[in-house]
């Protein structure tokens, strides 16, 4: 079996179990199709996370990473719908970048944190430095396309200043990742999709997201050693929202 078969075969179950779980709300329990793109790499990297005990499955296609796990697993791979298992799409290359930050950047697994509480501005990714500051701020998307649109958007609107409360409108991407980033000051920026991971060098004022080739490695940001304490969300100021 591919490793796409094998992904789908998990899927499958975990909406079978949903179903099991959820009678009175799922009609079947059949996984629903989805039309996003499920990259080779990144399930290569999903499965490397499980076979290196980074990830861990649980019932209903719930997972843990490292980084707060809670006993039924702290996030989803599916969603209930009356009609079936509905795939969470953003999910895959998000473990996948979580996953390479571990195995091939060799940020110690305790630096690297998914899927920041609000708190922590809800920030996709995080990798953090000995005093807990964000030095790579992770952004994931289940479609690469949207990603060159949404670092353009927010340098046309957002270069010169931090977006203000005149701003605000509900399912703006380009606010969104303008005031996280604006707030935060990383010093790199991740940009995240199916099979893609732009690495871009962050700084304000302006702000700017200069291209890298790759991420840094930990050792070229003298990170590779594991922290002294236990590294948590940060409390990070919400100047802009």
């Amino acid at each position: 079996m591919s490793l796409l078969d094998n992904f789908i075969e998990l899927l499958q179950q975990g909406s079978a179990e949903l179903h099991v779980d959820n009678p009175g709300f799922m009609r079947t329990g059949e996984l629903k199709p989805t039309a996003n793109i499920v990259d080779d790499g990144d399930l290569a990297l999903f499965f490397a996370g499980l076979e290196h005990g980074l990830i861990t499955l649980h019932r209903g296609a719930r997972f843990n990473t490292l980084d707060r796990p809670t006993p039924t697993g702290h996030w989803a791979l599916l969603s209930r719908s009356r009609d079936g298992g509905w795939y969470n799409a953003e999910y895959l290359p998000q473990i996948a970048a979580y996953v390479d930050a571990i195995i091939n950047l060799r940020y110690p697994a305790e630096r690297v944190l998914f899927e920041l509480p609000s708190a922590a501005l809800q920030l996709d990714l995080a990798i953090l430095d000995d005093e807990s500051n964000v030095v790579v701020l992770g952004e994931a998307k289940r479609d690469t396309r949207a990603l060159e649109p949404l670092r353009e958007g927010v340098l046309s609107r957002f270069a010169d200043k931090a977006p203000g409360p005149e701003t605000k409108k509900r399912g703006d991407e380009h606010r969104q990742l303008a005031w996280r980033l604006w707030t935060v000051r990383p010093r790199y920026t991740w940009l995240i999709g199916p099979g893609h991971r732009a690495a871009f060098v962050t700084s304000a004022p302006p702000l700017q997201l200069t291209n890298l080739p790759r991420l840094p490695a930990a050792e070229a940001l003298n990170l590779a050693h594991s922290p002294a304490r236990v590294m948590t969300p940060p409390a990070l100021t919400t100047r802009f929202a």
